[in-house]
């Protein structure tokens, strides 16, 4: 829908038919609903003791044949319940996989920030640090260094801010495998039994039965 959205103004051909393809993928998912304090024994191991509070973080590098750009996505638990999620089109073009996915840390990191004041404010549960996970090691590398190398001196001041928050303790970024990430359904399609492990994980199940 949101690559749709980018021809709503003039569309042609090929964008019905992919519309289409959203039509059913809405009339094959409509039964399932987002449900809180779900069972967290059906997440992976890699993070299934995090759920209580975490941020996951993916990217879809260059998946926009048009611009180059690559998709941002992210989801955050709170007590086993997904509370947040998102999935935008990275501003700048990335130039390597990792930086797509060090942009995607960054875009989590923004939410991660407000999640942590919301718990402190209330006072509740709050893990130090707080967990965020990715499935690009380079990325993880890249957000616990302080150094400016050859590879990432190109990118925008801005994005390296997620690292004085991680050299302070206040947030730590950990790996996990693609197959283990459920921020990864928000990036890009997905085979079926890839997207129902997600779903799963996200905690959309069938609605019950009348």
């Amino acid at each position: 829908m949101m690559w749709l959205g980018q021809f709503s103004s003039k569309p042609n051909r090929s964008h019905f038919l992919a519309a289409k393809h959203v039509l059913r993928y809405l009339a094959g998912t409509c039964i399932l609903a987002l449900e809180y304090a779900g069972d967290a024994s059906l997440a992976p191991d890699t993070i299934r003791g995090y759920m209580h509070n975490m941020g996951c973080s993916d990217a879809d590098w260059a998946s926009d044949s048009l611009d180059q750009k690559s998709i941002s996505g992210y989801c955050f638990y709170f007590q086993n319940s997904l509370i947040s999620w998102s999935a935008v089109k990275q501003r700048a073009v990335a130039l390597s996989s990792t930086e797509a996915e060090y942009y995607a840390l960054t875009h989590a990191f923004k939410e991660a920030l407000w999640f942590r004041l919301f718990l402190m404010f209330f006072h509740l549960p709050l893990p130090h640090p707080f967990p965020l996970f990715s499935d690009n090691q380079a990325a993880i590398s890249l957000s616990n260094s302080n150094t400016v190398s050859s590879r990432s001196k190109h990118i925008d001041v801005r994005h390296h801010f997620l690292c004085a928050h991680i050299s302070d303790g206040s947030f730590s970024t950990t790996w996990i495998p693609t197959t283990d990430m459920p921020a990864d359904i928000f990036t890009k399609p997905l085979p079926t039994h890839i997207f129902s492990c997600h779903c799963s994980v996200l905690g959309l199940v069938p609605l019950p039965l009348p």
